[in-house]
């Protein structure tokens, strides 16, 4: 089967709530492009205006009656089939502890839980490299607010989420729940130098229109801020119910790739684990590596005119073009050379060693040039995507098919010259 198989044990089928989706699309919000920032016209940007929790809470229990039922109908979905990261521990511990050192864990972090929020505000301000601007940053209870006073006077933006692991950068973004409409901030923080800069992809954004929501980034639609909670929680709300902080289970976790196990919980506490077999099954090659490409993207997801520093972060598409993958059917898919369970290993030999399961030293694909050197810096060079983030270009390859600029890496696997963040795909 092509696709992952997915069992109707729970009857998940049922679970997706035609219910709610039948006739609601209409929901209660009709200002998507609401883009004006004055403190009248988004008082929920206001900082002497109630706040995000207030709004989110007075917003939830001004819906109609009807929208009221689907919503109580997801938040019980969510109860009686999701059993949370923790209860997988008590049996899968070695798995639980590798989950929480990867990326994975730590996709979508609430900004008020983060220790990124005070060391904005001890920072003070930002001076956006690209604009006449400066971004000042203060905290009223729980969120932090951005201000910039000079093109949006009397405006506060309430930071809800920050995007991305930290292990190359983190990305804000401000969503209005009443609107259902938000903005990707200009500034992102980056872990290479500890400092703020330019989010990627934002020179684009160079030109903005005084006292819009574009003087504080790129305007988010309720689909933009779905596709990018989507690809960094377990689970958000299907597009018939409104975008609510509350309503969003974080992070890439357990259930995100392994389906609802709560009923697997319960059984297992009564000795029967095994009766509740996964909802999601990965029985092929080309299912796992559908998974894995639902956010780290392949040849069905990707702009048609992305350029190779543009392409290097989306790891399926390089490994789906690869002669190790295509040569070797159902065998060859992410979890060949990564734990999908832990943070990416940065053991060279370890890598090197999964590399000669297949080119051992009696194979015929032997590397006949360096049969001792790196097979990592010569078939999988280090490129430079932005701002000093650099991805493994996944598409294996002998270095004549190597784009040039792609080739004379470093020890450490760094580029040596130049060539030239926002990650869909990566950390």
């Amino acid at each position: 089967m092509k696709s992952i198989r997915v069992r109707a044990l729970l009857g998940w089928g049922a679970l997706v709530f035609a219910g709610i989706a039948a006739g609601l699309l209409w929901m209660v919000i009709d200002a998507f492009q609401a883009t004006v920032v004055t403190a009248e016209a988004m008082p929920g940007m206001n900082p002497s205006a109630e706040s995000p929790t207030d709004v989110s809470r007075r917003f939830s229990s001004n819906l109609p009656p009807q929208l009221q039922q689907a919503v109580a109908g997801w938040n019980q979905l969510i109860s009686a089939n999701f059993a949370g990261d923790q209860a997988c521990a008590e049996c899968h511990e070695k798995e639980f502890q590798a989950h929480r050192r990867s990326g994975h864990s730590r996709t979508l972090t609430p900004i008020d839980e983060s220790s990124l929020a005070s060391k904005l505000v001890e920072l003070g301000r930002y001076q956006d490299p690209q604009r006449d601007q400066v971004f000042e940053f203060s905290r009223a209870k729980d969120p932090l607010l951005v201000r910039e006073v000079t093109n949006a006077a009397g405006v506060a933006v309430p930071v809800t989420w920050l995007l991305g692991s930290g292990t190359h950068a983190q990305t804000p973004i401000a969503v209005d729940e009443r609107t259902q409409s938000g903005v990707e901030l200009r500034w992102s923080y980056f872990s290479s130098n500890d400092q703020l800069g330019l989010t990627p992809d934002h020179e684009r954004f160079d030109n903005f229109a005084s006292g819009t929501i574009e003087c504080f980034g790129r305007p988010m639609d309720a689909a933009d801020i779905r596709a990018c909670l989507g690809c960094h929680s377990t689970l958000t709300p299907p597009p018939s119910l409104p975008i609510m902080k509350s309503w969003v289970v974080a992070n890439v976790g357990c259930e995100r790739c392994h389906g609802p196990r709560k009923k697997h919980v319960e059984l297992a506490h009564l000795g029967h684990a095994e009766e509740a077999k996964p909802m999601l099954q990965y029985e092929t090659a080309e299912a796992y590596m559908d998974a894995c490409s639902t956010c780290h993207r392949d040849e069905s997801s990707v702009k048609p005119d992305a350029t190779p520093n543009e392409l290097v972060r989306f790891q399926p598409y390089g490994i789906k073009r690869s002669r190790c993958y295509l040569e070797s059917p159902d065998k060859m898919t992410c979890s060949t050379c990564h734990d999908p369970h832990d943070t990416v290993s940065h053991n060279r030999v370890v890598s090197i060693d999964q590399c000669k399961q297949c080119h051992g030293h009696a194979s015929s694909s032997e590397c006949s040039h360096q049969p001792v050197g790196d097979c990592i810096e010569c078939h999988m060079p280090a490129v430079e995507w932005t701002a000093g983030i650099s991805f493994h270009d996944h598409w294996i390859r002998i270095p004549d098919e190597i784009p040039g600029e792609f080739r004379g890496v470093d020890s450490a696997g760094s580029l040596t010259a130049s060539d030239s963040p926002h990650n869909d795909g990566g950390e």
